[in-house]
């Protein structure tokens, strides 16, 4: 058994439209998800997660110095920019054998590799700065495959009941 959580960047500011996609930073909104949300993920998983991989753009970073203790190690991963969960799917079939992967990426290829992998038929949304559990029925990431997990948590920070944000 292998659990996969997933956690979408908090939203990006669009205030530069000259940046590249890469060099987008967060909103005000997004600074404030990240921080509500790193609540919610020390008081859920305490000190579960361990092995934690992200996408290297400017708002996930961003997104992960808000959520993230500073003593835990990120793995900033270049073939974690991406929005094909194909590409996700590859990177994770190298993993070997760790457990309690956690990624920080872009929709829509975590929506996507959810929809994949879980079993769920109906739409499933991602807003911004939202965090997926799934647990997968497989002993190696090598042998992931379509409907193989089951999702344990969908968490909307818009859901968290202390979201209070004004602009």
């Amino acid at each position: 058994m292998k659990k996969l959580i997933l956690l979408r960047h908090a939203k990006s500011s669009w205030d530069d439209p000259t940046l590249e996609d890469i060099n987008r930073p967060l909103s005000k909104r997004g600074v404030y998800s990240a921080k509500l949300m790193r609540e919610f993920i020390t008081n859920k998983f305490k000190n579960e997660i361990s092995n934690i991989y992200s996408s290297p753009s400017k708002r996930t970073k961003s997104t992960c110095d808000l959520v993230f203790n500073k003593n835990i190690t990120i793995n900033y991963e270049k073939e974690l920019y991406t929005f094909n969960f194909q590409d996700l799917i590859n990177w994770l079939k190298n993993l070997g054998d760790k457990n309690n992967i956690l990624i920080v990426g872009h929709n829509p290829a975590l929506l996507d590799l959810i929809q994949y992998l879980s079993k769920k038929e109906e739409t499933i949304l991602m807003p911004t700065c939202s965090l997926c559990e799934i647990h997968l029925n497989i002993n190696s990431w090598n042998d992931i495959k379509k409907k193989c997990g089951v999702i344990q948590l969908m968490q909307k920070v818009k859901s968290l009941k202390n979201y209070n944000f004004k602009k």
